[in-house]
């Protein structure tokens, strides 16, 4: 297995186990429990040792399935968790703290992370709150999630004595939104990138000609075409990958994904054939789905919107003024109408709050950043 290190003194498996479905999505599901964690235990025999998952997964039921993986072998994992952007007040950090302690039947967290941002709460009252952790031992190191350049900064420059050792963002052949600016930020300030969905839930790339490319260095290498891609993320520094499965021949892939080295000439063909650019979209052309993914209900009007009675945080409202500071949004993803009888060219598939952000800023009227997948 391949290792990155956090600081001088601790290394993670370079390839880890997202836990995002382990236990269920955003619901808790107990009909694969003994699966998943017999999946997340040949995964740590075959070296991917570092676990990542979060309070909202599965209602925190992933966390309570990771503890019985734990029992026994605690030391020879890293467990990184994260808590919602609801619970970033100071009070708010400590309690959710103390219930993935609880869930996790640990004593300490290896990683804690905020999982987005909330500007309606000051970053220095969160990041007091990771610091007290710290303090007091329940957590080793601080991390942040969905975090831009000018966030992590911000962050950053709140904190005494600690320093933000991850980032944990969406990064895949697909989608290097990041690439614009925070991964080189993370870099200088040597941070690791946790790349999550690295393989685009299982859809690893687009498009014919980056599926030939892909397909002709599987063939070379005599690798899968998912093992090229998680082996291309993690050759670039400061990136770790924590792709998520319960499938057990793609759990051994995946630790197998760090055993070779691709050549120099074919990163670069792949880092030239394997990108998609944003294109600009009008509102009105975008259809939203009635049901979110995962069981999440979504807003389907502006006005929804607006009231946020749904109480997401941050609203809608208050990301809108977060997008007027010309901060870097990332794109949402959306595919190309099969129905286009009513108008609708796109349908909206992914990015659901930044969408009703982008159109509550902009009235509208400015054409919203999207990636379109086509197949």
């Amino acid at each position: 297995m391949k290792y990155s290190y956090l600081v001088p003194s601790e290394r993670i498996s370079s390839i880890g186990q997202g836990c995002m479905g382990i236990g269920g999505e955003f619901l808790r599901d107990e009909s694969k429990a003994e699966e998943h964690v017999h999946a997340l235990e040949v995964g740590i025999d075959l070296g991917l040792t570092f676990l990542d998952t979060a309070e909202i997964y599965s209602d925190g039921y992933s966390e309570e399935l990771i503890g019985r993986v734990a029992k026994g072998k605690r030391d020879k994992l890293f467990i990184a968790t994260k808590f919602s952007p609801e619970n970033s007040s100071y009070q708010g950090v400590l309690r959710a703290a103390e219930g993935s302690l609880r869930r996790l039947q640990t004593d300490y967290i290896d990683l804690y992370q905020i999982h987005w941002p909330n500007p309606t709460i000051p970053i220095e009252e969160t990041m007091s709150a990771m610091e007290k952790l710290v303090d007091e031992g329940k957590v080793h190191y601080i991390g942040v999630s969905n975090f831009s350049k000018r966030e992590m900064i911000a962050a950053q420059s709140s904190m005494n004595e600690n320093r933000i050792v991850t980032n944990q963002l969406e990064y895949n052949l697909f989608d290097r939104f990041i690439e614009q600016d925070i991964l080189l930020h993370c870099r200088k300030e040597k941070s690791l990138v946790i790349a999550y969905s690295p393989l685009d839930k299982g859809r690893t790339t687009d498009g014919d000609l980056r599926r030939k490319l892909l397909q002709e260095l599987s063939n070379k290498y005599e690798k899968t075409p998912s093992q090229i891609a998680l082996n291309w993320l993690i050759s670039q520094p400061s990136v770790v990958v924590i792709p998520k499965s319960t499938n057990l021949e793609h759990i051994r892939q995946n630790a197998e994904a760090a055993g070779f080295e691709i050549s120099d000439e074919d990163k670069l063909r792949i880092d030239e054939v394997c990108t998609a650019m944003p294109i600009y979209i009008s509102p009105q052309e975008i259809r939203v789905s009635v049901s979110g993914e995962g069981g999440r209900s979504v807003y389907q009007t502006v006005e929804e919107a607006r009231a946020n009675l749904l109480r997401l945080s941050p609203s809608p409202l208050e990301l809108a003024e977060f997008i007027r500071q010309a901060e870097p949004t990332k794109p949402v993803r959306v595919i190309p109408s099969i129905d286009t009888s009513d108008g609708y060219t796109y349908d909206l598939v992914e990015g659901r709050l930044r969408y009703w952000a982008w159109v509550l800023a902009f009235n509208g009227e400015k054409p919203v950043p999207a990636y379109v997948r086509y197949d």
